[in-house]
């Protein structure tokens, strides 16, 4: 019991960090909606967002997530000089994939005809990059300076974005470029801060290490493209079905979805701290893993139910009206982004067993089922049913990950409290689509209240623990 209470309190503090640096800092960009929506029209954005997610699949493709597999080997060795050696064998993997990555940028630029093609590659080249520096800096458990680390590439991003769109007139070209120099500006920052560069020198190459790794990480590639299925696919179909500008609408609407990731981010994040620490073998697994993942889809659901009125108040100050209808798209984002949420956070576990053959086992048949529902349902029900979709593959991730755990280490599904959760959301949905702001407003102070109820003894605990040591 010693153990599971300092194990809440290492992720509670984790979570506190992790909060600071990539969910404070990342709602900025939510708050540049007005100016997106603004100065972007609809089309334009959905050609950038398009373009994004294609970058994505392909550098998940080439780069199969490498940083994944350095930090879970870092967190396998105690040694410093055994961790620089994990992250010289994810370089080597890294230096490989980026070969690949240049053949097939070099050849889209000769033979492709894309707008705005060099940027898009170099996004996604500089993307992957502070990837591996994110992870690095984890495996070192330096999370205050990854933490400031995500603060100075928002504020960059954002301030770059405003200068170069509002100032000098530029169009969507600006999102591309001010990405690209924030999350240049976080690589910097991180290797004067954890020096893997001069450290990385003296190290010698150990090839059978890089071997693990590469096996290791090789599953997590056909995971990767097959998350991009389950979770992007649908964008083509929308622009192939609907159009850029119906792309723009959809792209603007998975920003308020972004909330639920941004919020979650942070405890993902704590989560692989603690995950993988722990042992293999250790027999209370299976105890520990369910209690966790209750408590996360508590936070879950009732974070779900709370947005909603809260967003029904909040709309019209940020979204302007040539993006009329991503209003009624608005619950499904949220739904989509919580049980992705949750489907990541019980998939770590199987990082944490090293076992990530089920974690793409499970996502090739979750995506599958994407692709049979999603251009019947979206010719049905319009980008609604591109989440529909999405949302419903997203359980049927969740219910094979939880079978197989409870077969390998008796994981317990929290069926009720899924049952209620989903009763108080329905309840938000429904309010959120039909009522006034100010019924959504009363809302809001129950869902509020209710919260309260189901956290108090965590806000306590955490506020307990906090006297403890200042008394110290």
């Amino acid at each position: 019991m010693e153990q599971e209470k300092n194990s809440t309190i290492r992720f509670i503090k984790s979570s506190g960090i992790f909060f600071i640096g990539g969910i404070l800092s990342k709602a900025i960009v939510f708050f540049m909606l007005p100016i997106y929506t603004k100065y972007i029209v609809p089309a334009d954005y959905g050609y950038y967002d398009l373009s994004i997610t294609y970058i994505t699949v392909i550098s998940s493709m080439f780069f199969f997530d490498v940083w994944t597999s350095v930090m879970r080997f870092m967190y396998d060795r105690s040694d410093r000089d055994c961790k620089y050696r994990a992250i010289l064998s994810g370089w080597h993997i890294f230096g490989l994939s980026s070969l690949g990555y240049a053949a097939l940028g070099a050849g889209l630029l000769i033979f492709g005809n894309f707008k705005y093609l060099g940027w898009i590659l170099l996004y996604g080249l500089v993307s992957n990059v502070q990837s591996m520096y994110d992870f690095i800096a984890r495996g070192f458990e330096k999370n205050v300076e990854f933490a400031v680390s995500g603060i100075i590439n928002t504020l960059i991003t954002v301030l770059l974005n405003i200068v170069l769109i509002v100032r000098l007139g530029y169009d969507f070209s600006s999102l591309y470029i001010s990405a690209i120099v924030g999350n240049m500006a976080q690589i910097v920052f991180l290797e004067v801060k954890i020096k893997t560069l001069r450290e990385l020198r003296l190290q010698k190459h150990d090839r059978e290490l890089t071997r693990q790794m590469f096996y290791y990480t090789l599953p997590l590639c056909v995971n990767s493209v097959s998350y991009w299925l389950l979770t992007s696919f649908n964008r083509i179909v929308i622009n192939a079905d609907m159009g850029d500008a119906a792309n723009g609408v959809y792209a603007i609407g998975n920003k308020f979805g972004a909330i639920i990731s941004l919020v979650t981010g942070c405890f993902i994040y704590a989560w692989q701290d603690i995950s993988f620490s722990r042992r293999i073998d250790d027999e209370s697994n299976g105890r520990f893993y369910s209690k966790a993942c209750r408590q996360y889809l508590l936070f879950l659901g009732a974070g779900t139910a709370l947005l909603l009125p809260a967003l029904n108040l909040l709309f019209p100050f940020f979204v302007n009206q040539s993006y009329s209808g991503v209003k009624e798209t608005i619950p499904l984002f949220l739904l989509v982004a919580a049980a992705g949420a949750y489907s990541t956070f019980v998939g770590n576990i199987f990082y944490a067993l090293k076992d990530t053959k089920t974690i793409f086992r499970s996502m090739v048949v979750s995506c599958l089922f994407n692709l049979a529902l999603c251009y019947p349902l979206i010719r049905w029900l319009g980008l609604n049913g591109a989440n529909l979709a999405i949302f419903l593959s997203f359980l049927l991730n969740v219910a094979i990950r939880s079978v197989i755990l409870k077969r390998k280490i008796r994981f317990c599904t929290a069926f009720g409290t899924m049952l209620w959760l989903a009763a108080w959301i329905a309840v938000s949905v429904v309010l959120f689509l039909l009522c006034s702001q100010a019924v959504n407003a009363v809302w809001f102070a129950v869902c509020l209240g209710v919260a309260w109820m189901i956290f108090r003894n965590t806000i306590r605990t955490i506020l307990h623990s906090r006297k403890e040591r200042v008394l110290k």
